[in-house]
C-alpha cells in the first residue's frame, strides 16, 4: 500500500477511534490475529462446486457474445458519455456481459445502486436494442458522468436516504445492479439490500453484484480495502434462492480457453483491471 493511502487511512482511523467523526469501522476483538490473512484464505468450496455446475450457462453467455461482435468492438477509444473498453473500473467480461444480458432479457425496469461505467454500457444495450427501459440510478457521487445518458433518471443521493418502496416495483425480468460501498455492517448499503430488499424480489428478477471474487478470497492486493460483501453472496449462491447465470471472475480464472475462443478475446482489458461481476436469478 502507498505512504499516501496509509496516512489517508491512519487519518480516517484516528477520526473513527477518538470518536470525532465516523470515518469507517473498528471493531475490537481479542483472537484477531489469529484470523487467516489475505493470501491464505481457502477457496469456498461449496461455492467453486456450484460454479463448475454452471459452466454450461456460462459457456452459453460467452457463445452470444457473438450475436454483438460488432457493437462490442465498437466500443475501444469511444468518448464519454459512450461505453469504452480502456478502464479498470467495470472491464471486459463485466462489460461486455451487462450489455449483452441487457439486450437478451430487455428487462423492463432497471434501478442501479453505483452507477458509473456499468450504467453507460446499459444504456447503450437499451439504445441499441430499441427499449424504452428507464435506468434509475441511485448513487451520492456518480464516479463517471452520467447526466448526458438518455432513459436515466438520477438519484442523487445513497441508497440509506431512499424510500426502499422504490424496488417494489422490478419484477420478473428486471434488473437491480449493485456496487455500492461493498460493506456488509448494521445500516449500510449492503445491509439494507441483501437483507431486506433482495428478499422481498418477486421471482426472475436478475441481480448483479459487482466486485465478487467467490469463489476465491478477494485479490491481496484489495485486503487494505476491508470489504466483506461477497461473504453476504455466498449464502445467496449455497442456499438456494438464486440461480447463478453468471461469474467473471470464474470464467475469466477457471475457463480461460474458452474466453479466449469467444468474442472477448478481441476487447481490451488492461492488465490492472479484475473481472468481477456476478449475476444471479430470484427464484422461490
Amino acid at each position: 500500500m502507498s505512504f499516501s493511502k496509509k496516512w489517508r487511512r491512519m487519518k480516517l482511523g484516528l477520526k473513527t477511534v477518538l470518536g470525532w467523526s465516523k470515518q469507517g469501522y473498528f471493531i475490537p476483538y481479542r483472537y484477531a490475529a489469529s484470523d487467516l490473512q489475505a493470501g491464505h484464505r481457502p477457496v469456498y468450496r461449496s461455492v467453486a462446486e456450484i460454479c463448475r455446475a454452471a459452466e454450461d450457462r456460462f459457456q452459453g453467455h460467452l457463445d452470444a457474445l457473438s450475436e454483438y461482435a460488432d457493437d462490442l468492438n465498437g466500443f475501444h477509444g469511444t468518448k464519454p458519455p459512450a461505453p469504452r473498453f480502456e478502464q479498470d473500473w467495470f472491464p471486459r467480461l463485466d462489460g461486455a456481459m451487462a450489455y449483452a444480458l441487457v439486450r437478451r432479457f430487455k428487462p423492463g425496469r432497471i434501478i442501479e445502486v453505483g452507477s458509473g461505467h456499468s450504467t453507460r454500457f446499459m444504456a447503450r444495450a437499451l439504445a441499441d436494442e430499441g427499449l424504452a427501459t428507464e435506468i434509475t440510478a441511485i448513487d451520492p457521487a456518480p464516479r463517471a458522468d452520467i447526466r448526458a445518458l438518455p432513459g436515466v433518471a438520477i438519484i442523487n443521493k445513497p441508497v440509506q436516504q431512499v424510500d426502499l418502496s422504490i424496488f417494489d416495483q422490478l419484477g420478473a425480468g428486471d434488473v437491480l445492479f449493485i456496487d455500492s460501498s461493498h460493506i456488509l455492517m448494521p445500516g449500510t448499503d449492503v445491509d439494507l439490500l441483501f437483507n431486506h430488499v433482495m428478499p422481498s424480489l418477486p421471482d426472475g428478477v436478475l441481480v448483479h453484484i459487482h466486485d465478487i471474487t467467490l469463489p476465491d478470497d478477494y485479490p491481496v492486493l484489495w485486503d487494505w480495502r476491508n470489504y466483506n460483501e461477497q461473504q453476504g453472496v455466498v449464502p445467496m449462491i449455497t442456499g438456494g434462492g438464486y440461480d447463478l447465470e453468471w461469474s467473471s471472475h470464474y470464467v475469466a480464472s477457471r475457463m480461460k480457453d474458452a474466453v479466449g475462443q469467444s468474442v472477448a478475446s478481441s476487447l481490451h482489458k488492461p492488465d490492472s483491471a479484475y473481472e468481477t461481476s456476478i449475476w444471479l436469478r430470484k427464484r422461490r
